[in-house]
């Protein structure tokens, strides 16, 4: 089973992000609500995500940010970038990020790029 974390700030995102990801067999190790959260919560987490989709405007820390201090300690983790902001894509990839999907986006059209994310990354 793919373990995956969801990073951004707007709670509807959130519950449909993990609607989505649970009804197609996902499991959700933890939601954070912004960078700072992000982090502690990997951290913390005993089971660490094998994807995670990361916003980039959030509160305390940008998604840049969190994920290059993610990937410092955990570079095995496969970060999805879903911002509505295309001028920080190849900051995102330069941070590492493996994609970058522009909001808005289909359920379809995330769930595809998680499934072919997780698929290289078993």
């Amino acid at each position: 089973m793919t373990n995956i974390a969801i990073v951004d700030d707007e709670p509807d995102l959130q519950r449909l992000y993990k609607l989505a990801l649970t009804s197609k067999g996902y499991n959700i190790v933890y939601i954070a609500n912004d960078g700072v959260d992000a982090i502690e919560k990997n951290n913390n987490s005993n089971v660490k995500p094998d994807v995670i989709i990361m916003d980039h405007r959030m509160p305390t820390k940008n998604g840049v940010e969190t994920t290059k201090d993610i990937l410092t300690n955990n570079p095995g983790i496969k970060i999805i970038f879903v911002s509505a902001d295309e001028a920080v894509e190849k900051e995102a990839k330069d941070a590492g990020a493996i994609r970058f999907l522009k909001k808005p986006i289909s359920l379809r059209d995330l769930l595809k790029n998680i499934d072919e994310v997780a698929a290289n990354s078993n």
